[in-house]
């Protein structure tokens, strides 16, 4: 029974001594995590930047393509009304 009280005060001493020791974060640790925080932020700023970009190539490939649609639909379009009139002059002679 004795020996109880005294693990306990021995567990609480190690513990005070232990948190006393805790080794904290000098200045260059610091300022090396500021550094690095702050490189986080530039790369996190250059994604969104990028993000949009891309977004804005996106749709004017998106546009592009339909303009190439367009384009064909009239090209179409006019070769028939070419073999239309074609058919119609030959008809005639």
């Amino acid at each position: 029974m004795r020996k109880l009280p005294g693990a306990i005060l021995s567990l609480i001493v190690a513990s005070i001594l232990l948190a006393g020791c805790t080794k904290y974060a000098d200045k260059s640790q610091t300022q090396q995590l500021s550094d690095l925080k702050s490189e986080v932020a530039t790369l996190d700023q250059q994604i969104k930047t990028a993000e949009q970009q891309k977004a804005d190539l996106q749709k004017q490939v998106a546009d592009k393509q339909d303009q190439i649609k367009k384009l064909q639909s009239n090209e179409q379009f006019l070769q028939q009304k070419l073999q239309e009139t074609h058919q119609d002059s030959t008809k005639s002679n």
